[in-house]
């Protein structure tokens, strides 16, 4: 009887209830144009990867991807015209305020799924301009539908190849895609020191820092710290140390001055065989009390063939924090793309592609 009197309550709603057929990546697009476009689906292989935190805390299953053509004055025009291509469609789960330039390693272990089997799609002509917002015309139903629980972020991500312009009618590019970002402000770090040489390699430990400021309008993830090394050891944890001052010290047996005392300290990954690690962002709340504040990075791995104390470390970089974005508008959403059979892309936080997600 409970479980009767249950179906009847769902039925009752849902018949007061309109079903809502689909949302938006970022959210809040459904009939709100971006505020730019991105060109897309062009001659050359791509990958395209988008982390979308909007929609925490909602449970959804996503049963297909569409896109609409920007709106705006890229809207239409010959370079829109229909084509084919080989496409595929991956979804999964990621940690927003730890994403990598190596798409594959933003996925949470266990969450990657291919909802769009590789096929040959046929995409839309968008050579006319269709108003503001126009409709998600281009849709690829999934063969397999995808649970998202609310968290942690999702993931969107699609690849294309051998692409062909259909009679030959807008092949001189990409089709114009609406798209929503603002992006960060940035401070890049300054050299303090130059980094211990590791074992087996001929050039010293390096790293790169910016320090970003996406602003209030991402409150739990507007400030974060972005570090990439080379020359590392080869295949080795590395950590990040972050201080606020340049502590400058020189210790008898270390291979070099240590710029960051351990005030913060984390695992940022593993290098790869050729000591290589990825550019990786870490994210945190957004705090005004931080502009203009000093941060201090250096990296740190373990290195046995060093003669005294086992252990290498990078460069120092110091920074201060930017000012705030003038231009509001920010998403907690991330996105990057790369040609086609390269591993790593550029990561732009603030926005990505106006998607719709059909639930």
């Amino acid at each position: 009887m409970s479980t009767l009197r249950s179906l009847v309550i769902v039925a009752a709603i849902a018949a007061i209830v309109p079903a809502q057929t689909f949302v938006t990546s970022p959210r809040g697009f459904d009939t709100t144009e971006g505020n730019a476009a991105f060109n897309h689906f062009s001659a050359t292989g791509r990958r395209f990867h988008q982390v979308d935190n909007t929609h925490a805390g909602q449970f959804f299953v996503v049963q297909s991807l569409g896109f609409r053509r920007d709106g705006g004055a890229n809207g239409g025009g010959t370079n829109n015209g229909a084509r084919t291509a080989d496409i595929e469609v991956t979804m999964g789960l990621a940690d927003f305020g730890f994403l990598k330039r190596a798409f594959d390693s933003n996925y949470i272990p266990g969450s990657r799924q291919i909802v769009y089997t590789r096929k040959l799609t046929n995409l839309p002509s968008w050579t006319g301009n269709a108003g503001t917002p126009a409709p998600f015309d281009f849709v690829m139903p999934y063969d397999t539908p995808f649970v998202f629980s609310g968290s942690p972020a999702l993931v969107i991500d699609f690849t294309h190849e051998n692409l062909v312009y259909v009679g030959g009618v807008g092949a001189t590019g990409g089709s114009s895609i609406d798209r929503q970002y603002v992006g960060a402000t940035t401070a890049t770090g300054a050299l303090l020191a130059t980094g211990c040489i590791a074992t087996g390699n001929a050039s010293a430990f390096s790293q790169t820092m910016r320090l970003e400021n996406n602003g209030p309008a991402l409150p739990n993830y507007g400030m974060r710290i972005r570090v990439n090394a080379t020359a590392a050891p080869a295949s080795a944890s590395i950590i990040l140390n972050i201080d606020f001052a340049n502590a400058n010290l020189n210790f008898p047996g270390l291979c070099t001055t240590l710029n960051a005392l351990p005030t913060i300290s984390m695992g940022v990954g593993s290098s790869g065989a050729t000591g290589i690690l990825p550019e990786t962002s870490i994210s945190f709340p957004h705090n005004a009390g931080f502009i203009g504040g000093t941060l201090v990075t250096q990296l740190l791995a373990l290195d046995l063939g060093q003669p005294i104390i086992p252990i290498v470390l990078s460069s120092g970089r110091q920074a201060a924090f930017p000012a705030d974005p003038t231009t509001a508008g920010g998403q907690e959403c991330v996105y990057g793309w790369l040609s086609l059979p390269a591993t790593e892309g550029t990561l732009f936080p603030g926005g990505g592609i106006v998607m719709q997600l059909g639930i």
